[in-house]
C-alpha cells in the first residue's frame, strides 16, 4: 500500500539532487581519482536517499525492511567513498587498486550479506515493528549494527584527518580545496550522530536529507573549480621533486634539511673525500663543510648571494644561491641553499663561444680574401700598379673634389721611348722588365693622396692632387731622369735601356674640367712630346671650351 508522506519528498529531493550531482562528476571521473571518488559519493548518496523515500511511502513492514536493504550498499558507498575522496586529494597518485583497497570493502559486502539474512539470526537488528502515523520502521540495535557503525565512522574519521593535515600542509590558495569536503561531510555526520544517539525518536533519518545539503556544496564548488580536480601539491612535495639541490642549514652551518638530489650530492662528495665509513646515516646534523671541504666564500646574513663553485675532483660546477632565513626580529637564523649543476650549460657556453671564435676568424679570412680579390681587380698583374679602372674611378672622384675646393689638379700622361723596338730586339720578356723598372722609378716620389696606374701598353699616368703647374713640372722632370737610369739585363748579357717622355696638363683651381678633356690633353701634350725629340716633358694647355662655369 502506497501512503503520502512528507518526509519522502525531502529524502526524493536529496536523492534527485545527489543525482544531478553525480551527472557532472561523472563526466570528469578520468581527470583524478578525487573526481571519481567524488562521483561514487553522490550516486552513493543517491541510493540511499531514494531507498528511504521509497521505504518511507510503502505501510508494509516488508517493504520497509526491504528498502532499508536496498539502501544499505548506498549508505557503503559513501563512506567508502569519502574515504577514497580524502585519499585522492592528498595523494595525486593514489588510485583504487582491487588488491589493496578492496579490503575496505570486504567488510561491507560482509555485513550486507548478514542484513539481508538478518530475519534469521537478528544480529544485525531485532524486534523489527511499524510506529507512528505515518508508519515508521523501528527496531532494537544489535552487535553487527554497532560494528558497521563504529567501522564507518573509523573511515569517515580518518578521510577527515586525512583532508584536514592537506588543509594544514597547502598554500592557501589551495586551500579550500580541502575545506569544502570537510564542511559537506561534517553536516550529514552530525545529522547521524544526532539521530542514533540523542534523537532516535524523529520520524525519518536525517542523514540522507542533510547530504542534500553536501551535494549542493560539491555541486556548487565543482561548478567554480574549488573541488581537485587539479590536485594542490604541498611544497615539500615540489622542493622534493626537483633536481637541484635545496638545503637549509643553520647558523653554525650544520644542515637542518636537505632534499633528495642534495642528499645524494652530498653523499657522492662526501664518500670520494673521506670514504664511505666518513657519510653519516643521516645528515641532519652535520656540518656542511664537513661533507663538501672549504666552500671558499662565507654565507652573507643580510643579503642574498650567487657564487659559482667549481668542483674540480667531482667534474662539476655549481651555481650556488644562497637566502638568509631570519626570525620574527630580522635576526639571521641560517640560510636556503639552491645549487644547480651548470657543468654541461658551461661547456655549452665554451663550445658556442669557441664556435664564434672560429666564425670569426673565417669571417676575417673572408673579409682578407675579399679586400686581396678586390685589390686585385684594380691592380695591373704585369707591374703591381693601379690599372686604368682605378685610375678613371678616382679621376671622376678626385678631380670634381678638388677643384671645387679651390685646389690644383696636375696629371702626368707617360709613354715608353722606343719601347716597340724593345720587344722587337730583345723580346716581349725583356720589354715586361723594361716596364716593371719604369713602373718601379715612377713609384719613387708618389705621396698616399697620389696615384700612379699603368693607362694600358707602354703607357703609365700620374694623377697629383693639390699639385700647381710649376710643381707638377719639376717633379715630372725628375721621374724623366730616373727613368732613364732604369737598365734591364737583354740577350747575351747586354743592358737594355731607354727613356720616358711625359705630357703635362694642370686644371687650375676652382674651374671643374671634364675628365675626359683632362686626358686627352695630357696625350696631346705627350704626342708633342715624342714628336719633339723624345726624352722630354711637354706641359699642355687646356682649352677654354674644356673649362665650365662653377656651378654647372
Amino acid at each position: 500500500m502506497f501512503l503520502w508522506q512528507p518526509w519522502a519528498l525531502l529524502l526524493a529531493a536529496a536523492s534527485l539532487a545527489s543525482l544531478l550531482a553525480a551527472q557532472a562528476t561523472w563526466r570528469r571521473r578520468h581527470e583524478t581519482s578525487a573526481v571519481a571518488a567524488l562521483s561514487v559519493v553522490m550516486l552513493g548518496t543517491c541510493l540511499w536517499s531514494g531507498a528511504k523515500a521509497l521505504g518511507l511511502s510503502l505501510a508494509s513492514i516488508e517493504a520497509q525492511i526491504l528498502m532499508g536493504v536496498v539502501a544499505y550498499p548506498g549508505i557503503c558507498a559513501v563512506v567508502l567513498g569519502f574515504f577514497c575522496l580524502a585519499r585522492a586529494m592528498c595523494d595525486r597518485r593514489w588510485t583504487w587498486r582491487w588488491n589493496r583497497d578492496g579490503l575496505l570493502a570486504i567488510a561491507f559486502v560482509v555485513l550486507f550479506a548478514l542484513l539481508a539474512t538478518n530475519r534469521w539470526h537478528n544480529l544485525v537488528s531485532s524486534n523489527r515493528r511499524l510506529e507512528g502515523d505515518p508508519p515508521k520502521l523501528r527496531y532494537d540495535p544489535e552487535v553487527l549494527f554497532w560494528v558497521h557503525t563504529l567501522y564507518s565512522y573509523a573511515l569517515l574519521a580518518c578521510a577527515l584527518l586525512l583532508l584536514l593535515r592537506g588543509a594544514l600542509r597547502v598554500s592557501r590558495a589551495h586551500r579550500a580545496r580541502f575545506v569544502w569536503p570537510v564542511i559537506g561531510g561534517l553536516v550529514p555526520i552530525a545529522g547521524n550522530v544526532l539521530n542514533i544517539f540523542v534523537l532516535p525518536d524523529l520520524p525519518v533519518d536525517p542523514a540522507p536529507i542533510l547530504f542534500l545539503i553536501t551535494a549542493l556544496i560539491c555541486l556548487w564548488a565543482l561548478t567554480r573549480s574549488v573541488t581537485p580536480d587539479v590536485l594542490p601539491i604541498a611544497l615539500p612535495q615540489v622542493v622534493a621533486a626537483i633536481g637541484d639541490c635545496v638545503a637549509v642549514v643553520d647558523r653554525r652551518g650544520r644542515i637542518l634539511e636537505a632534499n633528495p638530489a642534495a642528499d645524494a650530492f652530498l653523499r657522492r662528495t662526501a664518500r670520494r673525500r673521506s670514504g664511505p665509513q666518513a657519510v653519516p646515516a643521516r645528515l641532519e646534523g652535520t656540518v656542511l663543510q664537513e661533507l663538501t671541504g672549504p666552500l671558499g666564500f662565507e654565507f652573507d646574513p643580510s643579503a642574498p648571494q650567487e657564487r659559482t663553485l667549481d668542483l674540480p675532483d667531482d667534474g662539476v660546477v655549481l651555481d650556488v644561491h644562497t637566502s638568509p632565513l631570519t626570525d620574527n626580529r630580522g635576526t639571521c637564523i641560517g640560510w636556503v641553499l639552491v645549487a644547480r649543476d651548470v657543468t654541461a650549460a658551461l661547456r655549452q657556453q665554451q663550445e658556442v663561444l669557441a664556435a664564434n671564435e672560429a666564425l670569426r676568424e673565417q669571417l676575417d679570412l673572408v673579409e682578407r680574401l675579399r679586400a686581396e680579390l678586390a685589390e686585385q681587380a684594380v691592380r695591373d698583374p704585369l707591374t703591381g700598379l693601379f690599372n686604368r679602372r682605378k685610375l678613371v674611378e678616382m679621376l671622376h672622384r678626385e678631380v670634381p673634389e678638388r677643384l671645387a675646393a679651390g685646389d690644383p689638379v696636375s696629371l702626368l700622361m707617360m709613354d715608353v721611348d722606343k719601347f716597340k723596338g724593345v720587344n722587337d730586339n730583345h723580346g716581349h720578356a725583356v720589354g715586361d722588365a723594361v716596364l716593371i723598372g719604369m713602373g718601379r722609378a715612377l713609384s719613387v716620389g708618389i705621396c698616399p693622396r697620389e696615384l700612379l696606374a699603368r693607362y694600358g701598353g707602354e703607357e703609365f699616368v700620374i694623377v697629383l692632387p693639390g699639385v700647381g703647374a710649376a710643381e707638377a713640372r719639376e717633379r715630372a722632370e725628375e721621374w724623366r731622369a730616373r727613368c732613364a737610369l732604369v737598365e734591364v739585363d737583354g740577350a747575351a748579357g747586354t743592358k737594355v735601356s731607354t727613356t720616358m717622355s711625359i705630357g703635362l696638363v694642370t686644371a687650375t683651381a676652382g674651374s671643374p674640367v671634364e675628365v675626359e678633356h683632362l686626358l686627352a690633353t695630357a696625350d696631346a701634350a705627350l704626342y708633342e712630346a715624342k714628336a719633339s725629340g723624345r726624352d722630354r716633358v711637354v706641359t699642355g694647355r687646356l682649352q677654354p671650351a674644356a673649362v665650365q662655369p662653377a656651378g654647372a
